[in-house]
């Protein structure tokens, strides 16, 4: 007994004798609620997690404690602005909290002034009930990565300069976007454009979102996926999606809102993700072979320009919707040479669709029966 009792109490010891900056870094990997938990261990861990690099919360750890809330991430922020934070992750629930955001800029100037590294914002609310980022966002020198959940993107005035250097990741998942009436571009055109690092970008647009064109245009993308499946206020004729990025290596649409996409320039050998129907939810309208209709040639000289644009990738991985596009466009446009690039891979993709058709039709026959 007396030596079990010695080997438990040396243990405690070395635990003890560790460095803060060690016990810390220990603490970093467990949720911030957690973290203060060890605050109970004894004197010298009271305000230990006030010196962890990471902030993970969810609001609803408070239960409708408002007041709570505010001043524990307050105290956390405040606690030591010499501190740089490694990552900074929040899930905060709008009826915790209501309107009143004001605290939410303060805490992302403490942010900013903390040098974050990496930003996590969500919110859980309904589709009317809406958190503006404040634009002290958009002068985070040291930021990483930053992931947005149904938030929206403040209005930016002409001579507002965003400078976001370090930014390599953007996930932006049911976000709201601003096209200012003095600007040429919205406020995620200009996003993007000001991160002359970014790498990999993420976007789910929001079903109430109203912006018109998703222009994503950088030179140092490698990444890019999109997801616009639904939409409460309708298809507009104008949505549409622009793509120019030389170094994109790997692009997902999952498009079934925009009216175009237009790829203007990618990597030569990228892999591509494809599900466009370029009619929006109400699937694709077969060309007109015999019709001069404006819109018609629109819609074939967008289509061939889309297909030129992806002609020269490695690998594709396309949906049924958009091969439906392709086959049409093939057979209306049969005299493209096959010498071409954009004209063989028409006319590989045309023989697979026409061989794969009678195992879909059975499957669809089978489903159904089922």
């Amino acid at each position: 007994m007396e030596k079990r009792f010695v080997k438990k109490k040396q243990s405690n010891s070395e635990i003890n004798d560790l460095p803060d900056p060690l016990l810390c870094h220990i603490l970093s990997f467990l949720p911030t609620r957690d973290s203060v938990r060890s605050s109970l261990l004894s004197k010298r861990w009271r305000s230990l997690w006030l010196q962890v690099p990471v902030f993970d919360l969810d609001s609803l750890q408070f239960d409708g404690d408002v007041f709570g809330l505010i001043e524990f991430v307050d105290r956390f922020l405040e606690s030591d602005e010499n501190l740089a934070l490694n990552r900074f992750k929040l899930i905060y629930h709008y009826e915790d909290i209501g309107d009143d955001d004001r605290f939410l800029e303060s805490w992302i100037d403490a942010l900013v002034r903390r040098r974050v590294r990496h930003l996590d914002f969500q919110v859980n609310s309904d589709d009317n009930q809406l958190v503006w980022m404040p634009l002290s966002l958009y002068l985070c020198n040291t930021l990483v990565s930053l992931s947005l959940y149904h938030v929206a993107l403040s209005y930016l005035e002409p001579e507002f300069v965003v400078s976001l250097p370090c930014l390599k990741v953007m996930h932006l998942d049911r976000v709201r976007y601003d096209k200012s009436i003095k600007r040429d571009e919205s406020n995620l055109e200009t996003l993007i454009t000001s991160c002359p690092v970014l790498e990999k970008l993420s976007i789910i647009r929001d079903s109430f979102e109203l912006l018109e064109i998703i222009s994503v245009r950088s030179k140092s993308l490698k990444s890019f996926a999109l997801v616009a499946e639904d939409s409460e206020v309708g298809r507009l004729e104008d949505h549409g999606v622009e793509i120019d990025a030389p170094k994109l290596e790997r692009m997902s649409l999952c498009d079934h809102l925009s009216g175009s996409v237009i790829i203007h320039c990618i990597a030569p050998f990228a892999l591509v993700n494809i599900d466009v129907n370029f009619d929006g939810e109400d699937g694709y309208t077969l060309l007109d072979q015999n019709d001069d209709d404006d819109d018609d040639s629109y819609k074939r000289t967008m289509i061939g320009n889309f297909l030129t644009g992806i002609s020269t990738v490695s690998g594709m991985k396309i949906s049924s919707n958009t091969m439906e596009v392709i086959n049409d466009y093939s057979n209306w446009n049969c005299y493209l040479s096959s010498r071409t690039c954009l004209g063989c891979m028409l006319h590989s993709l045309n023989l697979f669709w026409n061989c794969c058709q009678p195992f879909l039709v059975a499957a669809r026959i089978y489903t159904h029966s089922s």
